[in-house]
């Protein structure tokens, strides 16, 4: 049996620190791992609130770079470090969020955990890879459908370099579930990748962040028509995926279409 909990997310229904970010505990066959460490003020606190163990996480895995995802790296590893931590290249580039008529935004690995990170036992992720017993990772994901993955990301404040996020990446479950923490690379991208990687894991379950908070109409009714011909039987819609999205998805799919929530716990 595989359990999924959410640990950090934007809402919450049990009384949980919240913030913008986002982490999730899994567990496989006795084996604990991370998915993230949220934006850094919820993580421990939660971790404590829900009666977990810090000794029992035997690994950490990063979906990607992003402040929101690593935040909570620097204190996870002062008290466990030496758990083990994968991530794909280039997680610890600058970045900066350029929306127009906004502020440019810094949305990197903040200094402190880009420190820890640096002094950590780090296993660089470039391909699909076996993380421990039912779960993968699938390492960068190539850009094959076209989609928008996600927003005016640049590597420059100056907005001369776009960042494509390379970094970016995802949690399968043989068990048929895909944990994905933001989805830059995009969920037809991702679950196509997951498909050429793993052709025996039938998915029929998605728990984590879509990044369709600032989608198109166009966008969405692709995202809408490829997850109906998937034949997925619940959809968990988290942090970035975004209120309105959440609902045009839910309106649209034949399969259960949630809102996550910290605290929330599903098994397989």
């Amino acid at each position: 049996m595989c359990t999924v909990r959410i640990v950090v997310d934007n809402q919450t229904r049990r009384g949980l620190a919240v913030e913008h970010g986002f982490t999730v505990l899994l567990d496989s066959h006795g084996e604990q791992l991370l998915l993230d460490t949220g934006a850094g003020a919820a993580l421990m606190d939660n971790l404590a609130s829900l009666g977990v163990e810090l000794g029992s996480i035997k690994r950490l895995v990063l979906s990607h770079g992003h402040w929101d995802h690593t935040g909570g790296l620097a204190e996870l590893l002062a008290a466990l470090p030496d758990l083990p931590v994968f991530a794909a290249p280039g997680v610890l580039q600058e970045r900066f969020s350029c929306h127009p008529e906004r502020p440019v935004r810094d949305v990197s690995m903040p200094a402190e955990c880009r420190r820890a990170y640096a002094a950590a036992r780090v296993h660089e992720l470039t391909g699909f890879t076996p993380i421990c017993p039912g779960i993968f990772a699938t390492g960068p994901i190539p850009r094959l459908s076209g989609e928008d993955c996600g927003g005016p990301f640049y590597l420059d404040a100056a907005k001369e370099q776009p960042d494509p996020l390379v970094d970016d990446q995802s949690l399968l479950l043989a068990a048929g579930v895909l944990i994905p923490g933001c989805c830059h690379s995009g969920i037809i991208n991702t679950l196509e990748h997951c498909r050429r990687c793993a052709p025996g894991v039938k998915i029929h379950t998605i728990i984590g962040g879509l990044h369709l908070v600032h989608a198109d109409q166009e966008r969405l009714e692709r995202t809408a028509a490829y997850l109906q011909q998937l034949g997925l039987r619940r959809l968990v819609a988290c942090h970035c995926t975004g209120e309105e999205a959440i609902a045009w998805l839910r309106d649209r799919l034949s399969c259960e279409v949630l809102t996550g929530a910290s605290g929330d716990l599903y098994e397989y």
